[in-house]
């Protein structure tokens, strides 16, 4: 068995690809709206693993099986809908924390599906990081163009990726039905689905450089939910989501690189906490 510090690391791991994703991301969305890229991103990525997957094909099939990969499918084409709507409308330090929610959910609805239960300290310290969160990306000056704009699609999309946690932990973990790379085919081929018939082909609204970014920011979010299914399948589902979704902390430190964005005292405080609130968690 693989220790568990390689665990936490590739939990980590999957946060930093996922930071990097949501800058690209902000930067595809400049000029492109959610509907353009939703189902070209994603069917980039299912035909990219489609292609390989020889390599890693592992599935058994049944109606219980099929219906929950299914099932995750219209969960996150949901969600990824308002991932993207929410990096539409503010600044990828901004937005990162809030889609970072997730876990709390992940906690909940782990329990109430699964029976899985963490200790006490644990509910405790993921509470913390989810109210910090909201704490310090909430520009209370302006609340109600905030809510329209960033809160509300960012907390949906929150609480749509924690249930979908759930389906995938027991396909992984309790069926062992399928492996995390088919798993994220699947995935990623039912939401190209399910978004190209719902908005269409945009062919002409996308530049070919458009298509390069996006079949590069393709690779890194292959990666980075790879890592997380592959993590999911050997934790608990609500600490495996807190340590995948600390990404705020490399978001912060990527937007002032490479988006020249100011660092804010606040976006210090966010950094520094959920990072050693996530070091405690472990």
């Amino acid at each position: 068995m693989i220790p568990e510090l390689s665990f936490t690391s590739i939990a980590i791991l999957s946060a930093l690809l996922g930071a990097v994703a949501n800058i690209i991301a902000r930067t595809l969305l400049r000029d492109l709206r959610s509907q353009d890229i939703l189902g070209i991103n994603f069917l980039t990525m299912g035909a990219t693993l489609l292609l390989i997957s020889p390599l890693f094909y592992s599935f058994q099939p049944s109606i219980l099986v099929i219906g929950l990969v299914i099932l995750i499918g219209v969960i996150d084409t949901v969600a990824n809908y308002f991932y993207f709507k929410t990096f539409e409308k503010t600044e990828a330090s901004i937005a990162t924390p809030l889609l970072s929610l997730a876990p709390g959910f992940t906690f909940f609805f782990a329990w109430l599906a699964l029976g899985e239960a963490s200790s006490w300290h644990t509910y405790l310290i993921a509470t913390a990081i989810i109210g910090l969160t909201v704490y310090v990306s909430t520009n209370f000056s302006q609340l109600k163009s905030f809510q329209a704009q960033t809160l509300i699609p960012a907390l949906v999309a929150s609480v749509l990726f924690g249930i979908s946690a759930i389906p995938a932990k027991y396909l992984l973990d309790t069926l062992h039905a399928v492996n995390a790379p088919t798993l994220y085919m699947f995935r990623a081929g039912f939401i190209s689905l399910f978004t190209l018939l719902l908005f269409g082909f945009p062919l002409l609204r996308i530049t070919t450089q458009q298509y390069r970014v996006i079949f590069f920011r393709g690779l890194i979010v292959i990666s980075q939910w790879v890592l997380l299914y592959f993590a999911l399948s050997r934790g608990s589902a609500g600490v495996t989501l807190t340590l995948g979704n600390i990404t705020p902390i490399f978001v912060f430190f990527l937007s002032v690189l490479f988006l020249k964005e100011r660092p804010t005292p606040k976006k210090v405080i966010a950094a520094l906490c959920i990072f050693a609130l996530s070091l405690v968690i472990t």
